[in-house]
């Protein structure tokens, strides 16, 4: 017991602990309220939040500080963000449940030095305005969408830059089509 106590009080005494105990606890209060909650916490987090953030239950966000975004942004439920590269949301942007969006990874080029002694890569993740990112999408560092981009369920977005209005599916996400003004 002592021994808790003692790495409670070690995680409690940095910035990065309080951040992670709290976001804990805010996590999974259900309803309106909790949506409540998680505005206000991560509009204070966020390097920039517009109006109307809504962060569903179950959401993980790493490095919020890094992460600016435009009015109507949901996060959805249990989502993962790693935001340690930077993350810009435009307005209007919906993440379906399970995705995860990834702006920093491990290096691994040199096979004679372990991977978790190779430090990282930090490239910026930048989705635009009126995006739907569907369940269970992965999105990796260095991915540029365009306005009005639809991702579809369970694909796996790789680093490139994606023109406004493409439909993407698959692993490796494709362009399977394009959302026009009819």
């Amino acid at each position: 017991m002592i021994h808790a106590l003692r790495y409670l009080y070690w995680d409690m005494s940095s910035q990065w602990g309080r951040y992670e105990y709290i976001s804990a606890l805010l996590r999974n209060i259900p309803g309106k309220m909790g949506l409540s909650i998680r505005r206000t916490w991560y509009t204070k987090k966020f390097l920039n939040a517009g109006n109307q953030l809504s962060v569903y239950p179950g959401a993980i966000i790493l490095n919020p500080k890094k992460i600016e975004c435009g009015d109507n942004v949901n996060i959805g439920f249990y989502n993962y963000i790693q935001a340690g590269g930077g993350i810009s949301f435009g307005h209007n942007v919906l993440t379906g449940p399970y995705a995860k969006i990834w702006s920093q990874s491990h290096n691994y080029r040199d096979p004679s030095t372990p991977i978790s002694e190779q430090g990282n890569t930090f490239k910026p993740v930048i989705i635009g305005d009126d995006v739907w990112i569907g369940a269970n999408v992965f999105i990796m560092p260095g991915v540029v969408l365009g306005n009005r981009c639809v991702i579809s369920a369970s694909s796996v977005v790789g680093q490139k830059e994606y023109a406004e209005g493409t439909i993407l599916a698959g692993y490796p996400a494709r362009k399977i089509g394009e959302r026009t003004h009819e």
